[in-house]
């Protein structure tokens, strides 16, 4: 809702969200590193033009929650639901659009008042009120269905691979926003910056491979 209906700036974004998760469960590092991955993930994609922004919102929650119920600490572990949560965001651009689309009717009823402001039956407020509550029902429908599928889906495959996670232990938050700041460097458009990078993260999981060996 704060996407369309309600402007609240930075508080919507993926730190401040980590912040206040970690004010309700007590769980700070797993809050706030889970929403510093987000934060560098996106940090790209900027919302201009006609262009709607990936739905961080909905990914940082999805995240959040997944840990947070599952009870999950370990980077290992938090990868996969980290890693889970991202479709989400694309999700909710899929649902923002159908939704836009599904307004362009309220849209030219509005400028059908517009040239006969004394009809009947129509107010502005109403067709927003109307407008905030369809985004409100079919955002949280939807929103709540994918979430349940995640818990169960990583829930199973967290059961499936538990054998397996030992070998990761040696994963950190620090690999994990590394991996995450590929963002940041999309953000410098230099082809010479994307070169550099991947060199350096082939030879990173090189030289990682050979440690486990």
């Amino acid at each position: 809702m704060f996407r369309t209906y309600l402007s609240v700036g930075i508080l919507e974004r993926p730190l401040c969200i980590g912040l206040f998760w970690g004010l309700l469960t007590g769980d700070y590092a797993t809050s706030l590193n889970i929403s510093i991955f987000f934060e560098l993930f996106w940090l790209d994609l900027l919302p201009a033009g006609t262009f709607i922004p990936p739905h961080l919102t909905a990914a940082t929650f999805a995240g959040l929650s997944l840990a947070t119920y599952l009870g999950l600490s370990r980077p290992a572990e938090v990868m996969v639901a980290v890693f889970a949560s991202i479709p989400m965001a694309w999700l909710g651009v899929r649902l923002d659009s159908y939704l836009r689309e599904w307004q362009n009717k309220n849209y030219n009823r509005l400028l059908q008042w517009a040239r006969h402001p004394d009809s009947a039956g129509f107010s502005p407020g109403g067709l927003v009120a109307r407008s905030a509550g369809v985004t409100f029902f079919w955002s949280w429908l939807f929103f709540f269905v994918l979430i349940f599928l995640l818990v169960s889906g990583v829930r199973w495959f967290l059961g499936l691979v538990s054998g397996h996670l030992d070998w990761l232990g040696m994963i950190t938050w620090t690999h994990l926003w590394l991996a995450a700041s590929i963002g940041g460097l999309m953000a410098l458009r230099l082809k010479k910056a994307y070169a550099i990078f991947t060199l350096g993260f082939v030879g990173v999981i090189f030289f990682a491979w050979l440690r486990w060996l």
